[in-house]
């Protein structure tokens, strides 16, 4: 099987690049990181010898990054010019292909979510597969404005020994680690699915919990904050057929310290 991977240098393309090729399937990478010439926004794509296609690549980050205001207008802009230039190529070249989308998609007053309902409804219409990520976690980030809150928690408790948080922690999220999404982004596309599917856990935990875990596995405090977060209750679309996440959260808590811990040699 060949493949072209967008956003392959991405939180969830990095992985999922080397999911497939250690299935022995062929990968064509295609993101900004690795060449300026792979600006998904304006590049010209030759699908020659493709048998499908993965869209990842979008500006996005944590909740951060896509909640921040100075950001709307710089993911407006980025994320339709992807659409509007990747979405007609498709088309042309009448190729399979998976959109990933994301719960938020039911969102409509942030920009984050409205473009990729965008994006779901252009799939739709060129007959794609539509799949909606939830919380995904399990890459360690170099902290940053658009880095994932459990990485930036790892990382407080092992270089720290204490965990910071910006909410009160009450509020619950569906938390899915990136092996289990790559499983299920191949069985998608491979079963050509109709709909929207979620990719999740199914399973509501607190941010707190999280901290707690990490804490626990760390030994390191958790510090609340003031600020009370919000739950956003998506309405749930349905598990992709055949497949059952297999990672649980203590599991990929305690993978994701490892991996930091070796990265940074600290025990």
């Amino acid at each position: 099987m060949h493949n072209m991977v967008f956003g392959s240098e991405g939180f969830v393309g990095t992985t999922f690049t080397h999911f497939l090729r250690n299935l022995g399937e062929d990968v064509v990478e295609y993101d900004i990181k690795r060449d300026v010439k792979e600006d998904l926004r304006y590049a010209q794509l030759d699908f020659t010898g493709i048998d499908r296609v993965y869209f990842l690549a979008w500006d996005v980050g944590g909740a951060k990054y896509l909640y921040e205001s100075e950001s709307q207008f710089r993911q407006l802009d980025w994320n339709l010019k992807l659409l509007l230039n990747i979405m007609p190529q498709l088309q042309a070249a009448k190729i399979p292909f998976l959109f990933v989308s994301s719960q938020l998609a039911e969102e409509y007053d942030t920009v984050y979510g409205v473009t990729k309902r965008l994006g779901e409804v252009w799939t739709h219409l060129l007959k794609g597969i539509r799949v909606r990520l939830w919380n995904v976690y399990g890459p360690i980030e170099t902290p940053s404005q658009r880095t994932h809150v459990v990485s930036d928690f790892v990382h407080q408790a092992v270089l720290n020994g204490r965990i910071e948080m910006l909410t009160t922690g009450e509020e619950k999220r569906q938390f899915i680690h990136v092996d289990d999404v790559c499983r299920a982004l191949h069985r998608a596309i491979n079963q050509k699915l109709e709909g929207v599917y979620d990719i999740s856990s199914f399973e509501w935990v607190s941010v707190r919990e999280i901290a707690q875990t990490i804490a626990e596995e760390t030994g390191a405090i958790v510090i609340a904050g003031k600020k009370t977060g919000t739950t956003p209750f998506t309405p749930m679309k349905g598990r992709v057929p055949g497949w059952l996440p297999q990672i649980d959260l203590r599991q990929g808590l305690c993978r994701m310290i490892t991996d930091l811990r070796t990265k940074l040699d600290v025990k």
